[in-house]
């Protein structure tokens, strides 16, 4: 085997039963992204009914985060307008 090739298994069937079972709870929920927050590339994709904390890898900066899935909600990029 070349150092580049991915060696690829088959799943056994338990495993398989519950992916399965995984992607039936999220049929019909919402995903939502969530930013690096140095670099605001989308991350990680979170659905509506993640909890708890994630630590994810940046692909764009390569910085490691901690999410909190529950409480880090859209941000809604604002403008700051100054007035003279």
């Amino acid at each position: 085997m070349r150092k580049n090739e991915v060696k690829v298994r088959e799943i056994p069937e338990d495993l398989s039963a519950k992916l399965d079972e995984a992607l039936e709870a999220i049929r019909g929920q919402k995903k939502r992204f969530i930013k690096c927050p140095f670099c605001q590339r989308n991350t990680i994709a979170v659905f509506d009914d993640a909890r708890g904390h994630v630590e994810a890898k940046c692909p764009r900066c390569g910085r490691i985060s901690v999410f909190d899935t529950f409480r880090m909600h859209r941000s809604v990029n604002k403008t700051v307008r100054f007035t003279y």
